[in-house]
């Protein structure tokens, strides 16, 4: 197994950039202030606990950069659809989904 060259906070920084939220918000959702944020751009490595916390945050997965899935294993990407219609054409909606395959595609997962 080789170790791979990856500074954490500037891939953190960035994705802190392209992210909706000011720097503040996402140290209070994190439960740091904006300063200890900061200071995890300027580190290359960072405890796992806050990888999984600026992960939850910012909806991306840093905790798998460090990890290699076995080379059977397919590679998955999380995708998350999220429909708001009337109460009333709920089913018709689901009826369409199942109708176009959706399903299908995802009962093999």
């Amino acid at each position: 197994m080789e170790a791979k060259e990856i500074h954490v906070g500037k891939l953190i920084q960035d994705a802190c950039k392209q992210s909706n939220y000011k720097m503040v918000e996402i140290a209070k959702e994190c439960g740091i202030s904006k300063q200890t944020l900061n200071g995890w751009f300027k580190k290359d490595d960072l405890y796992v606990k806050d990888l999984f916390t600026i992960s939850k945050v910012l909806g991306r997965d840093f905790v798998a950069l460090f990890t290699q899935p076995k080379e059977d294993t397919p590679q998955r990407t999380k995708v998350v659809l999220q429909v708001e219609v009337e109460e009333s054409k709920t089913n018709e909606v689901l009826a369409y989904i199942q109708d176009k395959g959706l399903g299908n595609i995802l009962k093999n997962q």
